[in-house]
C-alpha cells in the first residue's frame, strides 16, 4: 500500500514539533507503625520556576494528620543537598523576603488554604527544575469503632500526584500482636504469629486514605493497649529522662448488663440552663425512658437550690407519667442555685429508704445538667453524697450534660468531677449536642449495656491519661518520666466501679521521633538555601473571627447589674432591716455596714457571700443573702463566663443631710429605702404621714 507524500512529509513535521512527556513528580509516603504511633517520612519533588522567566516564588500548602508533630526538613537540588534547618519565625520570614528581593522575585500574593497547617515557600535563584523535598513527622493514631487508625488528609495541590505507599508494622514487641490491619481500604494479610509483611500501596490522588490495625486485646482489661518508648540523654540542666506514648482503644464488645431495675432521674432546673437549656433536657430524658423496656419504673427530682421529687414513690414509664414528668420540667419555673451534693443526699437517702429498690437488681442514676457546676462541689464532696450506697448495691451513673446549640461549651472541670464520679460507681459520661436526643439515648444505654465507660486511666506513677474512654473510643497521650529503663508501662484504670490494671512492653524508637511530641514550644519556621533554591517553611496559623461589635466577653454591663439590684434586690435588703428584733435602745439605733458578693454564671446565682459586715447581726446577714436568691439575673453578653458583683449596703435608722459624698455607688439609693424604726408600728406610720404632709405643704409655700 502506498502513502501519499504529503501524508509523510505532515507526520514529519508533527513529530519534530511534539515532545516527550514529562515525567511525573515523585511522591512516596513510608510509615512505620510503632505502638500506639506513626513515623512518616513523606518523599515529593515540587517543581520550582518554569521555562520562561519566573516572576515569583512557588508556593506549596499541606495538612498533617491530627496531633502529628513534625520532626526535620531536607531538600535535595541537581543532585546537591539543601539543610533545612529550624529557625526564628520572624528572622526566617525577613531573610527569605530580602533574598527574593535580591533575585528581582516577588513573593506569591497567595492566600493559604482553609485545612493548611505547614505552608512552603520554593524561590528559583538560578535556572527551573525539581526540588526534591523530604519531611518526617510523628504522628498519634486516632481510635475510631474500635482499632487504631492513621488518617492521611487529602491534598491541597492544584494538579496533586498520587502517593506510593510503603507501610511496615514489623516494630511491634514480642508480646504484643496485630489482630486485623488494612492499607488504603485493602486488607492487610496477618501471620499465625500475629506479624504482617511489608504492605506496598498507591494512595488516592486527591482523597483522604488511612492505615488502620487492630491488637489482641488483654485479658480482664477493657481495651488495646500500646505503648512506644524513647530515652533521652541529659546534662546539666537537662535531666535524662524516658518518653512514652501510650495509646488505648476501646473496641465494641457484646452487651453483657441488663437493664436496670430502676431509675432516678436528677434534672437540672437552675437558671442557667435557661428556658431553651431545659426543653431539651426535659426531651432528653423522656428520650432516655422510651429507649428502655416498656414496664420499666423511674423516678424524677428536680434540683436547684431546692429539690423538688416529681413523684411519691416509682412510677411505671407510662405515656402518664413521662407527660406528668414533662409538666413538672417547666421552663417557666427556674431557681437560683445548683445544689447536686444535696440532690445526691436525697437520692442516698432514697435508695436506702426503698426496699423494693435494693432488692431490684442494678439501679441507674441518670444526672442531666448544663455542667454549671460551684466549684464547691468538687468531686470527692460528690462521690461522699452518695458513699452510704455505693458499699453493697449495684449503682451505675449516667451523666448527660446538654446545652443549647452556639452555647459556650461545658467546662472542663466540671466534666472532669462528674468523670471522677461515675468511676468511682460505673457508669458513662456524655457531653451532647441537643440536635441528635433519642440517638443519643440510645448510644448511652448500648455503651452501660457494655460495662461503660473506662475512667481515670493512668500511670501505674499516677500520671492521668485520660478522664473517661467510651466503648468504641480511645486516646494516645505523651509524656515524660524519670530515667528508669522503661521496657514495660503499667497503666490503672477505674472499670465498673473496680480498679483494672494492665501492662504491655514498649516499643523502642529514637528520641528524635518521640521528642516533638512532648515539646512545649516546637519550632514554628525552618529555612534553607543554596545558590540555586532558598526553601522557607512555616506554620499555618489558624484564622480565627474577631469579637463581636468589640464588646469585651465575659463581662456584664453595670448599668444593667446595677439597675437590676436596684429595683429588685434593695427592697428585699430593707425587709431584713426593718423585721429586725428590736428589744432595746442598742437593737433600734443599730447601724452598720455589710459587703454581699453575689457570684454569677450564665445568668444564675451560683453563691452569695457576705465578705465583710460592721452589723454583728447574723439573722440580718442570713436574710440579706437569702433574699439574693429569690431575684432573676442579667446574663453577660456572648460569653457565659463567670462574673462577681460586690453590693455594699449601710443601714442605719435614719438618713441625716448627707454632708459628703460616700465612696460607695449604692450607699444614697440604699439610704432612701431604709427608714427609721420606732417600737410602735402605727406611731412610725402616723409620724411618717405627718412629715410627709408637711413637707408638701412646705414645697407647695
Amino acid at each position: 500500500m502506498l502513502v501519499p507524500l504529503s501524508t509523510v512529509l505532515l507526520a514529519v513535521a508533527t513529530g519534530l514539533t511534539q515532545r516527550a512527556p514529562a515525567p511525573e513528580l515523585a511522591h512516596r509516603v513510608s510509615i512505620r507503625i510503632v505502638g500506639p504511633v506513626a513515623l512518616v517520612e513523606v518523599e515529593r519533588e515540587v517543581l520550582v520556576g518554569s521555562e520562561q522567566v519566573p516572576a515569583h516564588d512557588t508556593v506549596v500548602d499541606f495538612d498533617l494528620p491530627e496531633g502529628a508533630a513534625l520532626v526535620d526538613w531536607g531538600a535535595r537540588f541537581a543532585g546537591r543537598p539543601i539543610k533545612i534547618a529550624a529557625t526564628a519565625e520572624t528572622t526566617a520570614r525577613a531573610d527569605y523576603a530580602r533574598l527574593l528581593s535580591s533575585h528581582h522575585l516577588v513573593p506569591a500574593q497567595v492566600p493559604p488554604e482553609d485545612a493548611a497547617r505547614v505552608r512552603m515557600h520554593l524561590a528559583p535563584l538560578a535556572a527551573p527544575g525539581r526540588v526534591l523535598v523530604r519531611y518526617r513527622y510523628t504522628a498519634p493514631a486516632a481510635c475510631a469503632d474500635g482499632r487504631f487508625v492513621l488518617r492521611l488528609p487529602p491534598s491541597l495541590e492544584e494538579n496533586p500526584s498520587a502517593a506510593q505507599v510503603t507501610v511496615r508494622f514489623d516494630d511491634f514487641p514480642a508480646d504484643v500482636r496485630l489482630a486485623e490491619a488494612s492499607v488504603v481500604g485493602v486488607p492487610v494479610r496477618i501471620r499465625p504469629n500475629g506479624r504482617a509483611s511489608v504492605v506496598h500501596a498507591t494512595g488516592p490522588v486527591r482523597a483522604a486514605w488511612e492505615v488502620s490495625y487492630a491488637l489482641r486485646a488483654q485479658t480482664a482489661w477493657p481495651g488495646q493497649l500500646a505503648v512506644a518508648r524513647a530515652s533521652r540523654r541529659g546534662s546539666g540542666a537537662s535531666r535524662a529522662a524516658e518518653v512514652l506514648a501510650v495509646g488505648l482503644c476501646r473496641p465494641q464488645a457484646p452487651a453483657t448488663e441488663q437493664p436496670p431495675g430502676e431509675v432516678m432521674l436528677l434534672i437540672d432546673r437552675s437558671r442557667s440552663v435557661g428556658s431553651g437549656g431545659m426543653s431539651s433536657q426535659r426531651a432528653l430524658a423522656r428520650a432516655l425512658l422510651e429507649a428502655l423496656p416498656p414496664a420499666q419504673r423511674f423516678n424524677a427530682i428536680l434540683f436547684a437550690r431546692t429539690l423538688t421529687p416529681v413523684f411519691p414513690i416509682a412510677r411505671a414509664a407510662t405515656r402518664e407519667a413521662l407527660d406528668a414528668l414533662e409538666a413538672a420540667a417547666d421552663p417557666n419555673q427556674l431557681e437560683n442555685g445548683t445544689d447536686l451534693v444535696a440532690a445526691l443526699r436525697r437520692v442516698a437517702d432514697w435508695a436506702k429508704g426503698d426496699g423494693t429498690l435494693l432488692g431490684a437488681g442494678s439501679r441507674l442514676l441518670v444526672i442531666v445538667s448544663d455542667g454549671a457546676l460551684p466549684e464547691s462541689q468538687t468531686a470527692e464532696r460528690l462521690a461522699d453524697a452518695l458513699a452510704s450506697v455505693v458499699a453493697g448495691d449495684r449503682l451505675r451513673v449516667l451523666v448527660l450534660l446538654v446545652r443549647p446549640a452556639a452555647d459556650d461549651p461545658v467546662p472542663t472541670d466540671a466534666v472532669e468531677r462528674l468523670d471522677k464520679l461515675a468511676g468511682r460507681l460505673g457508669g458513662a459520661v456524655r457531653v451532647l449536642a441537643a440536635e441528635d436526643l433519642r440517638g443519643v439515648a440510645r448510644s448511652s444505654l448500648a455503651a452501660l449495656a457494655q460495662g461503660g465507660d473506662l475512667f481515670s486511666v493512668r500511670t501505674q506513677g499516677h500520671r492521668e491519661l485520660a478522664a473517661g474512654v467510651a466503648p468504641g473510643t480511645g486516646f494516645v497521650s505523651a509524656l515524660t518520666l524519670p530515667r528508669g529503663q522503661v521496657s514495660r508501662a503499667q497503666v490503672v484504670g477505674e472499670y465498673r466501679g473496680a480498679t483494672v490494671r494492665a501492662s504491655a512492653s514498649a516499643a523502642g524508637v529514637a528520641i528524635e521521633w518521640l521528642q516533638p511530641l512532648v515539646d512545649t514550644q516546637p519550632p514554628k519556621a525552618w529555612a534553607g538555601s543554596q545558590a540555586e533554591v532558598a526553601i522557607h517553611v512555616e506554620a499555618v496559623v489558624p484564622r480565627t473571627k474577631p469579637l463581636a461589635d468589640g464588646v469585651a466577653r465575659g463581662q456584664m454591663d453595670p448599668l444593667v447589674l446595677r439597675n437590676a439590684l436596684a429595683l429588685a434586690f434593695m427592697p428585699r435588703a430593707r425587709a431584713c432591716y426593718v423585721s429586725r428584733r428590736v428589744a432595746n435602745g442598742v437593737d433600734l439605733a443599730l447601724r452598720g455596714r455589710l459587703r454581699l458578693e453575689l457570684h454569677l454564671e450564665r445568668g444564675e446565682l451560683e453563691d452569695a457571700i457576705v465578705s465583710r459586715s460592721s452589723l454583728d447581726r447574723p439573722e440580718i446577714e442570713r436574710c440579706v443573702r437569702d433574699a439574693a436568691f429569690n431575684l432573676e439575673y442579667p446574663r453577660p453578653m456572648f460569653r457565659d463566663a463567670p462574673t462577681v458583683a460586690a453590693v455594699n449596703l449601710v443601714f442605719r435608722p435614719r438618713s441625716p443631710e448627707e454632708s459628703r459624698p460616700d465612696a460607695s455607688p449604692f450607699d444614697r439609693q440604699i439610704d432612701l429605702i431604709l427608714g427609721p424604726v420606732t417600737f410602735d408600728p402605727q406611731k412610725l406610720i402616723e409620724s411618717e404621714t405627718r412629715q410627709g404632709g408637711a413637707a408638701e405643704k412646705g414645697q407647695g409655700d
